[in-house]
């Protein structure tokens, strides 16, 4: 064997893989729900027996107003209505979005992850 050649077919062999993880697909809105939402949320309108309220229907939607839901005293108060701008921050960080309130996350997600979930929950019904 040529002395290097072990060494160029490594990182011929190397290039090609991170070739390939670089063009695999990001995560659909709904597999980042599955990551981030789904363990304590549903997608419907009506509460459920879940932690958090459902999360179908958000867009324009005022925050806390899911009947049967018991909402905390802060997001009640807040006048918030979820846009995309209001979810990306709520998302983002809850606490300091609105303090005291009754949602324990800490998101796990890249900001264009975060991006991409809160385009796809504002668009399910």
């Amino acid at each position: 064997m040529i002395p290097g050649r072990q060494t160029r077919c490594w990182l011929a062999m190397s290039a090609c893989l991170l070739a390939a993880a670089t063009r695999a697909a990001p995560p659909s809105g709904e597999q980042l729900y599955d990551i981030a939402c789904l363990s304590c949320h549903s997608l419907g309108d009506a509460a459920d027996h879940r932690v958090g309220p459902p999360l179908g229907g958000l867009l324009n939607r005022k925050a806390a107003m899911v009947k049967d839901y018991r909402y905390s005293e802060a997001l009640s108060a807040s006048g918030w209505s979820w846009t995309l701008p209001t979810l990306l921050a709520w998302l983002s960080d809850p606490d300091t979005a609105i303090p005291n309130n009754a949602m324990n996350y800490v998101n796990p997600l890249t900001a264009g992850e975060t991006q991409r979930l809160g385009e796809w929950l504002l668009q399910q019904p």
